[in-house]
């Protein structure tokens, strides 16, 4: 789910990595796939941010709700705009992953680059041009005349939790609940002085952590063009999803035929051998794979790794099978509902069999 909260790099890194070593290939491991990056818009080129809540200098009396929404959009802001480097602990239902982490803003776009500090050695790196369009769900609502943030206040709750340190700097404590039972919570410390999240928690239900971020150092950085091309060298280039900026459409072909209310379609890769449909909601996201039989093993189930579940079922169409692949930050339930309700939609409104 890689929303509001992280950069593109963790996002599509560490959802790559869950289906890797969730799925062994099951799914689709060919390549790192991509993930929706939700309301990671900057105020200055967005029109839906108002610039009072944007601007550094507004002196105007602002409610509680107000406040949050400000810390938000600067956050988002934040992590659109600056450049910064630290290190970071991953924890997952368990297991705890260090990792260096670098976020480049320059003329020629923004480098990125984790590097694993525990366990075997990986390093990743992606470059995104300026014209790339990330932030799907601020585009996406944005067209549709909503304010962001207003969308998701139909979802969640907005709560400030006071003040806390994280990195030896002072954070502002967000907490975003849930209002139904379809999608996680969220616990954000907002760096006061940069507004980038030094510390990003995901609780289930029960209110029990389910992943966790959190920098354990953290500092602003001018980047140089010479040397960010020179500390590339031996880093595993990963890819990202190329994007027009307009909402897409999809009329025809595999779709589900339920889905919590407030996802909307946010991308959609149609091919020979795979379709692959991103959904989000502003913060939590979900991706559907449907891929040949013949590329993807038959093993049907749900597994969960921190807050990412797979949910794999098969399908059959025109006497062809079908893997069906629900991968994102939802509970399992909503997971194997989205997968199972995946259909095949033509001028004929033929309907596939479950197995």
């Amino acid at each position: 789910m890689w929303p509001i909260y992280t950069s593109p790099l963790l996002a599509g890194y560490f959802f790559a990595a869950t289906l890797s070593l969730l799925v062994s290939g099951v799914v689709i491991a060919a390549e790192p796939l991509a993930k929706v990056e939700p309301l990671a818009a900057t105020a200055s080129s967005n029109p839906t941010v108002p610039a009072p809540l944007a601007s550094e200098e507004s002196t105007v009396l602002l409610t509680e709700q107000q406040r949050l929404e400000r810390e938000l959009l600067l956050m988002v802001a934040a992590l659109d705009e600056q450049s910064y480097q630290g290190t970071l602990t991953y924890e997952f239902g368990g297991p705890l992953e260090t990792l260096v982490f670098e976020h480049l803003v320059s003329t020629s776009g923004t480098q990125e680059r984790i590097r694993h500090l525990s366990g075997y050695q990986r390093f990743f790196s992606r470059h995104l041009p300026h014209e790339h369009c990330s932030n799907a769900a601020m585009r996406l609502f944005a067209q549709q005349g909503q304010n962001p943030l207003g969308h998701l206040e139909n979802y969640y709750a907005f709560r400030a939790l006071g003040q806390n340190r994280f990195a030896d700097r002072r954070v502002n404590m967000v907490q975003i609940l849930p209002k139904d039972q379809y999608r996680f919570g969220f616990t954000l410390g907002i760096d006061s002085e940069t507004h980038l999240p030094l510390m990003v928690a995901l609780m289930g239900p029960r209110g029990e952590m389910l992943e966790r971020f959190q920098f354990i150092q953290m500092a602003a950085v001018a980047p140089s063009n010479d040397s960010s091309a020179a500390s590339m060298a031996g880093a595993q280039a990963l890819a990202y999803a190329d994007s027009n900026c307009e909402q897409p459409l999809l009329e025809s072909g595999w779709q589900p035929q339920w889905l919590p209310d407030g996802f909307v379609l946010a991308s959609i890769d149609d091919s020979a051998h795979k379709t692959v449909m991103s959904y989000t909601d502003g913060l939590a996201s979900l991706s559907i794979f449907v891929v040949p039989i013949t590329e993807a093993s038959g093993a049907v189930g749900v597994v969960q790794r921190g807050a990412t579940v797979v949910a794999m079922l098969l399908a059959a169409q025109n006497q062809k099978s079908y893997k069906v692949s629900v991968v994102g930050e939802v509970p399992a339930g909503v997971a194997r509902r989205v997968a199972s309700s995946v259909i095949y939609v033509n001028d004929k409104a033929e309907v596939v069999t479950h197995e």
